[in-house]
């Protein structure tokens, strides 16, 4: 039979190579030991083709036909327009077109060596087709690493290599990148030991390398469109078997993924941003039944927003009734006072803020409510802002839609249930079971269920363990905290803008992102419904609170949400990081001797850089921006510098610059213009844990000043 390879590939070598080079390589190979898996047949067929491939070409007579016949091969190749390298592996393992290279006749006996070498050269795709074409021809018996029978030895080899290729297939896709794919060649391998019962510390292996794999295809079949159903419900059905192994978001089981906890709860709140509403409604209130304060934290959050964004203040009310559940363990009377407001009840609103714990969602309640006689404008304002970037924000079909509580109390399905649920309930006659006392429209809770009360658990129960405590009672400094079981109060600092080159200063010609937004489904009345007494008042004093509403909180942000326990140091499902070399802190400064270079400007640029790496790194070195700025800039600068100290937070970076031009002014010869490409990753360390970075791809505009002997920055310009 003929194989696709030539002797100066079975010994990896040139046709080039010297007499020495040819021994070299001979014995190279023959040391080389395959995996202990195969049978020694395998290994001396394998030897066999090194032997006879280096027995011709250190013959010079038959090397010199060899090469002859070689050549015209390849010529006969060329003429017929065919490449004789072999194509890629999706194409070969989806083809069944031969592939041309060149060729070599084989024993059939040869063949599992020849499956050998090509594994070796990294031919998968030709191993899974002539292996499986050879298994064909083989009898189908029984397979035994016991039996001593020469055609089973060549099917167990055979199949050997097959589940290996897929294997390593898996492998280089996973690399690319193309996780289903990988998935997909990987289990194709299993499959094949485990129909065959071979091999179970290879299934080990490649079990292994799929469990590790699974965070990835989730996170990619959950990115497919909305539209594209299937991959994403096979993406949800994934993620719940990540939650069964694991025994819930914060059980103590094992999937195998290589992940621990804190790492988990940062990829499920990574993977919110792909779900939406109804997905994570139905995923977290499940899970809150094992019972879970995590997922049954989360599952509130589902049930607020889509509640809120359809309409459908009954599952407000089941927010409402998991709050009361959670409020034992963990300090909800934030959420408590917005659900409350949602549903009407002032009063439960203003006695849920009475507790609150967070003094700066306080203070800023209590600002923005000055010449009220209760904090109702306040929290309206404060749970607007609240439900627009910490709310919606997380939901894929929501984060484009704009939270208005004016709409919400408009709305004429809202009036009718509030009215119901502010509406007392008569008496009723003795011996009348009463099994629940939620208004009529109870019903229309989703799927009718009832969820417990989260009871705090007894002192010494099992289900004490840290990691089972609501996300809330998690440090965003460091998860040992939660073990100590310390109640945290988010009020934390606000943070800092991060530190990037387009913090300050963006180009006049830059156009900003886009903020179109989804509108809501539904829409205002002409006319407005006719409400009770009760409703109307309430509803009256909501909306007139919405009316100054602006969403410009500046001193909001992502660490003061309750999640932010999930948001800091959000795990990030990546393959291997390219290190990037920060340019050295101390560089030489450009002289002012002569004309700026090409080399200089490209220090320059450098040197700021490595500056900021060390005003806004953890030593904090604000002094260093002096030797490379000017002012105005150098004083912003060191305002951001010296605030994100007085935080005790701090940014690493790691830069590479390429220069593509510099321009000395015309009018000025101490003045000159700078056109680099910069490529800044990064990451914002808070309480000694990343809590967020960035990898941006930038072109920008430096604007050059020389000062004495020094050449400085004052202006960056973003152009895109």
């Amino acid at each position: 039979m003929r194989i696709p390879l030539d002797y100066y590939r079975i010994l990896g070598i040139f046709p080039q190579v010297t007499d020495e080079q040819l021994r070299q390589a001979y014995r190279d190979r023959s040391i080389q030991l395959p995996r202990r898996e195969y049978s020694n047949q395998a290994i001396q067929s394998r030897r066999q083709l090194l032997e006879q491939a280096y027995g011709v070409l250190s013959n010079p007579a038959q090397k010199a036909k060899y090469e002859a016949q070689f050549w015209q091969d390849q010529a006969s190749y060329q003429e017929a327009g065919e490449s004789p390298s072999p194509r890629s592996a999706t194409e070969a393992v989806s083809e069944s077109s031969p592939l041309t290279t060149a060729e070599i006749d084989i024993e059939p006996e040869q063949l599992t060596g020849s499956l050998l070498i090509l594994h070796e050269l990294g031919e998968y795709e030709l191993v899974i087709k002539y292996g499986e074409s050879y298994l064909q021809t083989l009898p189908t018996s029984s397979l035994s690493l016991d039996i001593d029978d020469t055609a089973t030895k060549h099917r167990t080899d055979t199949i050997l290599s097959i589940a290996l290729a897929y294997l390593e297939i898996s492998r280089e896709q996973w690399h690319q990148q193309a996780y289903e794919p990988a998935a997909l060649a990987g289990t194709q391998g299993l499959t094949l030991l485990e129909k065959n019962n071979l091999f179970p510390s290879i299934q080990t292996e490649i079990r292994a390398e799929l469990h590790k794999l699974r965070p990835y295809r989730i996170l990619e079949l959950l990115a497919a469109p909305l539209k594209n159903t299937v991959p994403r419900q096979t993406g949800i059905k994934l993620l719940q078997s990540m939650l069964e192994e694991r025994q819930g978001i914060d059980g103590k089981g094992d999937d195998h993924s290589g992940l621990g906890i804190d790492d988990f709860l940062r990829f499920i709140q990574q993977i919110r941003t792909y779900l939406t509403a109804e997905e994570q409604k139905d995923i977290f209130i499940e899970e809150a039944q094992r019972p879970s304060s995590v997922a049954a934290y989360l599952g509130v959050y589902a049930l607020i927003a889509q509640g809120f964004a359809q309409k459908q203040p009954s599952l407000i009310l089941e927010a409402k009734t998991v709050l009361e559940g959670l409020e034992p363990r963990q300090d909800v009377s934030i959420e408590q006072s917005i659900v409350a407001l949602l549903l009407g009840q002032t009063q439960a609103a203003a006695q849920a803020l009475e507790r609150c714990q967070d003094q700066q969602a306080l203070k800023f309640i209590r600002e923005n409510s000055q010449g009220a006689p209760d904090l109702l404008p306040g929290l309206c304002r404060y749970g607007e802002h609240w439900l627009q970037t910490e709310v919606f924000a997380h939901f894929r079909d929501l984060k484009e839609k704009t939270a208005s509580l004016k709409e919400y109390f408009a709305d004429q399905d809202v009036q009718t249930y509030l009215n119901q649920l502010l509406t007392p309930s008569p008496p009723k006659p003795q011996g009348v079971m009463n099994p629940e006392k939620n208004p009529p429209s109870r019903s229309r809770l989703h799927n009718n269920r009832r969820y417990p009360r989260y009871q705090p658990l007894e002192q010494g129960n099992a289900a004490l363990d840290p990691v089972s405590l609501p996300v809330r009672s998690l440090s965003p400094i460091d998860i040992r905290d939660v073990r100590r079981r310390k109640r945290k109060q988010y009020a934390p600092k606000p943070d800092p803008q991060p530190i990037r080159e387009t913090v300050l200063e963006q180009s006049p010609n830059r156009k900003p992102a886009s903020t179109q937004t989804v509108p809501l489904a539904k829409t205002l009345p002409t006319r407005p419904p006719r409400r009770s007494p009760k409703v109307g008042l309430t509803a009256v004093a909501i909306v007139g609170g919405v009316g100054l509403i602006g969403l410009g909180i500046t001193w909001m942000s992502k660490a003061n949400s309750p999640l932010s326990a999930l948001e800091k140091g959000q795990y990030s499902v990546s393959l291997h990081q390219p290190l990037i070399d920060i340019p050295s802190a101390d560089a030489q400064m450009v002289t002012a001797t002569g004309m700026l270079t090409l080399e200089g400007a490209q220090q320059v640029v450098e040197t700021w850089l490595s500056s900021k790496s060390q005003a806004f790194g953890q030593s904090h070195d604000i002094e260093s921006l002096k030797t490379i700025l000017a002012n105005p800039l150098l004083s912003r600068w060191q305002r951001q510098a010296q605030q994100l100290q007085q935080n005790q937070n701090y940014w690493t970076y790691k830069h590479q610059v390429q220069v593509n031009s510099f321009k000395p002014s015309t009018n000025n010869p101490n003045q000159a213009v700078v056109d680099a490409n910069v490529q800044e990753s990064a990451q914002y360390y808070q309480g000694g844990r990343v809590s967020r970075s960035y990898n941006d791809n930038l072109r920008v505009r430096y604007d050059l000043i020389r000062q004495g002997d020094r050449w400085l920055i004052q202006g960056i310009n973003v152009i895109n």
